[in-house]
């Protein structure tokens, strides 16, 4: 018969028994508000680093309705051209911009915003 061991019921004392909760309860939240901290630095970087294809369209649009304004003053009238990608550019001297047409165009300065997908860009020129 195989021999029995004897065992020892050790008990902590009663200062020590929630130690360890306590000490897990601030590691997480520490490691909690680290993470919070770096998502709110980094989120809008992340953003404004993909609206960057976005800003450079509604740059191209913009400079696409200035370059027919110039044309329209150079040439006379002449149909206005359309974007194929859903950009738009617009009379930006009122407010709210209005979509651009070539009497607009006849008087400077003239100011051309151009959208596409929420974001915006304008150019000026006075000639």
């Amino acid at each position: 018969m195989p021999k029995q061991l004897q065992t020892t019921n050790y008990s902590l004392p009663t200062s020590q028994s929630g130690q360890a909760i306590i000490i897990a309860v601030l590691i997480v939240g520490f490691l909690l508000s680290v993470a919070l901290t770096l998502s709110l630095l980094f989120i809008p970087k992340i953003r404004a680093s993909s609206e960057i294809s976005k800003s450079s369209a509604a740059t191209y649009a913009a400079e696409s309705g200035l370059e027919w304004c110039l044309y329209v003053n150079r040439h006379g009238d002449t149909t206005a051209p359309t974007m194929t990608n859903s950009a738009n550019y617009q009379n930006g001297e009122v407010s709210p911009p209005v979509p651009l047409v070539s009497a607009d165009c006849l008087a400077p300065p003239l100011k051309v915003l151009g959208t596409y997908q929420g974001i915006s860009r304008s150019f000026e020129i006075s000639f």
